[in-house]
């Protein structure tokens, strides 16, 4: 009866670590570069098992787009300052972020910068 718990716990361990290391890496994104961008918050979402901060960013041309930037979970935001109401839609934010390598838009927050000049930072750091 032993062996056979033993199995049946060895087996689930197995499923569960799969799952695990299916978790991805920041190797998405490039550790060596911290930029900035301002814009207006689309949408925060505050969700496990990362956060997400969509900004319309106007370009040189004058052209505006979406960027989405990812932060880390809610338990760890939360403990730095992060609050749902912290960030609404419509607010002017400056990002401080660290790019994709492949260069589309976004990236993993470092720090977000409010209007009225509170900085908030991420579990990355604050750049």
């Amino acid at each position: 009866m032993f062996l056979r718990a033993l199995g049946l716990a060895a087996v689930a361990a197995s499923v569960f670590a799969g799952s695990a290391l299916a978790h991805h890496s920041f190797a998405i994104f490039d550790q060596t570069k911290v930029l900035n961008h301002t814009g207006t918050v689309k949408d925060f979402e505050l969700i496990n098992p990362h956060a997400w901060l969509h900004v319309a960013i106007i370009d040189a041309a004058g052209k505006s787009a979406t960027w989405s930037f990812e932060g880390g979970s809610v338990a760890q935001l939360v403990g730095l300052g992060w609050t749902r109401e912290g960030l609404r839609v419509g607010d002017k934010v400056q990002v401080s972020y660290r790019p994709m390598k492949d260069g589309s838009r976004g990236g993993q927050i470092m720090s977000v910068t409010q209007a009225d000049g509170k900085k908030i930072c991420s579990n990355r750091g604050c750049g």
